[in-house]
């Protein structure tokens, strides 16, 4: 039969290698991509709307002009 504290120390373990490993792997994606996919999710599923400006670039429309009409 499995003891209290073998149990406990299994899960310790369990829990650091999973959190060790989840850190890894966040750091190996960069926040450039992470914010590009949120926003295009955003956009696509019309929480938000963007325009592209001279360079190329998408901002995002203000609310402001949004209910302006501009």
């Amino acid at each position: 039969m499995v003891t209290t504290t073998v149990a406990t120390t299994v899960t310790m373990i369990a829990t650091m290698i999973a959190f060790y490993w989840g850190k890894s792997q966040g750091s190996n994606q960069s926040v450039e991509k992470i914010i590009d996919s949120m926003l295009d999710k955003l956009e696509k599923d019309g929480y938000i709307k963007t325009k592209k400006n001279s360079l190329g670039q998408t901002e995002l429309i203000s609310i402001k002009d949004l209910t302006s009409g501009k």
